[in-house]
């Protein structure tokens, strides 16, 4: 099978977001739905998209997305596109925003439910709405990423919809769109973007470039997501976790373990960044005798001098001030043996560089719930 590598054409920098106009007319779009959350409006980010659209007072929003984007959220939304006759969507905001619009985006021109489409690329046909992405964190990468995670509900775990035709047409990532998010979400979507680095670099098959692209994101991201955290003004700062976050997504490899783990994890609302990272020391440990000489070159991107790259993983978290286990971020309750079997059926295994099993997966969750 080809290496196939699929990018929305991108407008980066700051300021970025005074393209959008000239980019929506490009796609051909007069009637945008903008999908976004309250977190957004509220801290005054979306104002900003308003301006970009000369301060238009017509604009078509849906602005109830949930924190982790849910079956529930996807259909309003989609009904929303449907009901103010849109004819292309805009997704302001983090991953679950993004992701979201995607659904929206096929939901938009296919028939049945989203559900009908997890699991199931094969059937989402090329014409999709056409979706420019607007991130305002910098994490989750899925403004360049051709999947995205849907809940059934808040308190259950995710599953994908996957196709080069949700890809966005455009990802417009404007750094000073980040500069309100609290140090809490930075560190965790900051930590995210490792973690999807880090796993497109160790997932298997023949890719260069997406090595290259993963390796640099990964030092992007060490060297910049502390000062980004403790500093949301440090425009140097936020400009290369944008950037980390984009390229991470960009490998065009896959994901792993780590994913798995926190799929399985994330049935009780906590933050997906910060189970990815609080799993990521558990699985690169295993990687030390599997994958020697990754693991040394991963440690040589990040800085490493003495140690592991697990090990100033689990440093980075600390230093970050996000705990150690999962139990004490609030996860509850929890049958390792089910959670195992979960983690081992889970999607992400078939990018995986080892498929880890049941009995490995109970281990990497012991470690990880503590």
């Amino acid at each position: 099978m080809p290496l196939t590598l699929v990018y929305p054409r991108v407008q980066f920098d700051f300021g970025a977001i005074k393209l959008l106009v000239q980019e929506l007319e490009i796609l051909g779009i007069k009637r945008p739905l903008f999908v976004t959350d309250k977190g957004v409006v509220q801290h005054g980010v979306f104002a900003s998209v308003q301006r970009a659209m000369g301060g238009r007072a017509d604009l078509a929003v849906f602005d109830e997305t949930p924190e982790n984007p849910t079956v529930h959220g996807v259909e309003r939304a989609a009904e929303a596109y449907r009901t103010l006759k849109c004819d292309g969507i805009v997704a302001v905001g983090g991953g679950s925003t993004i992701d979201t619009a995607k659904a929206v985006s096929v939901l938009a021109t296919h028939a049945g439910r989203i559900t009908d489409y997890f699991g199931r690329p094969d059937k989402i046909r090329p014409d999709t709405a056409p979706l420019i992405a607007v991130p305002t964190t910098a994490g989750t990468g899925s403004e360049a990423s051709r999947g995205a995670g849907i809940h059934h509900d808040a308190r259950s775990r995710g599953h994908g919809i996957n196709s080069p035709f949700i890809v966005p047409k455009v990802a417009i990532c404007d750094p000073e769109l980040t500069y309100s998010l609290p140090p809490r979400l930075t560190a965790g979507t900051g930590m995210d973007a490792l973690g999807h680095a880090v796993e497109n670099y160790f997932a298997k098959g023949g890719n260069p470039v997406g090595d290259a692209i993963a390796l640099d994101a990964c030092a992007r991201v060490f060297a910049h997501v502390e000062r980004a955290t403790s500093d949301g003004s440090d425009k140097d700062a936020r400009w290369h976790m944008m950037m980390a976050a984009l390229q991470a997504m960009m490998c065009g490899k896959g994901l792993g373990p780590v994913h798995a783990l926190a799929n399985t994890l994330g049935d009780q609302g906590l933050h997906h960044g910060a189970m990815v990272t609080i799993a990521m020391p558990a699985v690169l440990r295993t990687y030390e005798k599997r994958y020697p000489e990754k693991t040394k070159k991963l440690g040589e991107t990040i800085g490493v001098t003495s140690g592991t790259p697990a090990e100033a993983v689990a440093e980075m978290n600390g230093r970050l001030g996000i705990p150690d286990t999962v139990r004490k971020l609030g996860y509850r309750g929890g049958d390792p043996a089910e959670m195992a079997e979960d983690s081992h059926k889970s999607f992400f295994n078939a990018t995986a560089p080892h498929h880890p099993t049941v009995e490995e997966y109970r281990a990497l969750l012991e470690e990880t719930l503590g």
